[in-house]
Parts: structure tokens; sequence; C-alpha cells
């Protein structure tokens, strides 16, 4: 290699890094960023976050059953929650149980659906992350605007109740992870 091709590789390795550098500074500026929690979001399939929340858990079709004192529900459904590096929603299926002892007989039958507002970045990040969300572990509240509510009870069960979320679909997820998928979402 010559004395003279030297500056002209430096001059040219400074040129790209500069460009390189612009470049990423305006890729900075146009992608967006994650939902601000002060608004309300809708997915392209109608599921929507309230306002101050950082997701919804729907459990679609429940089903309870009593054994004397014993009640228990058992249902699949999904949580939904705002990205943290998108303006998208991260997507995941989940595994519902809960119980208390409010039971008065021996039945079986299907019941309404359930809907949980995940209020804290806490709860949101373990799901996303695959882990197993314990009622007992998180301060749950039925009343809408509970500041220090971890998960608000909107619809389908009552504070008597314990209860687990579990990402994933099988016990196969448990193993291998469930990876959330990405929907679009829009402003509200």
């Amino acid at each position: 290699m010559s004395i003279y091709s030297k500056p002209t590789i430096l001059a040219t390795a400074l040129i790209a890094l500069f460009f390189t550098e612009a470049t990423a500074g305006t890729q900075g500026t146009d992608s967006p960023t994650s939902w601000p929690i002060s608004t309300a979001i809708r997915t392209e399939a109608g599921q929507q976050i309230p306002s101050g929340a950082l997701g919804v858990a729907l459990i679609d079709a429940p089903r309870e059953a009593t054994l004397m004192q014993l009640r228990g529900m058992v249902g699949t459904g999904e949580v939904i929650l705002r990205s943290s590096d998108s303006r998208d929603c991260l997507t995941l299926p989940i595994r519902f149980v809960a119980g208390d002892l409010g039971g008065h007989s021996i039945s079986s039958r299907p019941t309404k659906r359930i809907r949980l507002f995940i209020q804290s970045t806490r709860v949101a990040q373990a799901l996303a992350d695959g882990e197993d969300i314990v009622s007992d572990m998180y301060r749950i509240s039925n009343v809408a605007d509970d500041p220090d509510a971890d998960i608000i009870i909107q619809s389908g069960l009552s504070e008597s109740y314990g209860f687990v979320l579990n990402p994933g679909r099988s016990i196969l997820a448990d193993i291998l992870g469930e990876n959330p998928s990405r929907t679009r979402c829009l402003e509200l």
C-alpha cells in the first residue's frame, strides 16, 4: 500500500462515519415511539386498552364450577399490551385459573367474560416475559380509578377470587416460552 492511499482511505472512512451518524440521528426522530399512557388505543380486531392502562387481559368464555364451598373458574384468552418500543400492541395467549370459598352447591356452568386492566409496568413486563401472574403477589382492585392497583377488575370477577394468569397456550409454551405477536393499534 502506498503512502498516498492512506490519507484517501482515512478521508473516505471519516466521510462514511459522518453520513452514518447523520442518518442514524434522523432515523431516531422519524421512528414512532411507544403509546403515551394518557391515550386510549384500539387494536384492529376492536379490543380497547383504556387511557391509564398498560394492557388488558380478556378471558372470553370462562367456566365456573362449585363443589360445596369451593368455587373455581378456568378459561383461556389473550393479553393485549402497549408495546414499549413502537406504536404496536403485543398480543399473547393466556390461561386463566381462579378460585375462592364462595360456593353453595355442586354445579358447573359457563360464566360471563372476564376483563382485567393491567395498570403497572411490573405486571405488563412480567406477562411480556412469559411469567405467571399470581394475584396474591399484586394489588388487585375493582375500583376503576385506584391509583395503587396493579390490576383492576373491570368485569366478570369479584375481588374474593384469587387467580393466576399463565402466558401461553400449553405446557409446551411453559417450557419453550410464548412469543408475543405484534398487532396494529390505533389511537382513539
